[in-house]
């Protein structure tokens, strides 16, 4: 379920470095969150030059929105929030005082993938077994 949404004005970051971030991104909410890779989704999203604006001015940020399942510890969504700019300005070399990185959640008994009700967090594996079954 983790969506990652990425958005920044064009041409900011290349086509090889949204593939590395999304990469990194999976990674990271994986080794954190224990999740499958399987459940991480990255998009990107580019606007205009005028259509993106920090401090009421054109500006090139990257604003990184990651939506997760409810039931994670304040300090493991801290930990994701601080490890994804890490990795973004490591990959995109956009200093992290341009990154904004926001963790939200929603309960997993709001969200549909795959066509069943998710998991609750540590419970995956059982999920996915079950999806598997014929």
């Amino acid at each position: 379920m983790p969506i990652y949404n990425v958005v920044t004005a064009l041409n900011v970051v290349s086509d090889e470095q949204k593939a590395s971030l999304a990469a990194d991104i999976t990674r990271i909410h994986s080794e954190i969150t224990g999740a499958p890779t399987s459940f991480v989704h990255v998009t990107f999203n580019e606007l205009s030059g005028t259509n993106i604006y920090s401090d009421s001015v054109p500006s090139q940020p990257l604003l990184i929105t990651g939506i997760t399942r409810a039931g994670r510890a304040d300090r493991e969504k801290a930990e994701l929030a601080k490890a994804v700019s890490s990795a973004a300005a490591q990959v995109t070399g956009v200093p992290e005082k341009r990154i904004l990185v926001v963790i939200t959640d929603h309960p997993a008994r709001f969200a549909v993938e795959r066509g069943r009700i998710l998991p609750e967090p540590g419970v995956e594996d059982d999920w996915l077994d079950e999806q598997a079954k014929p």
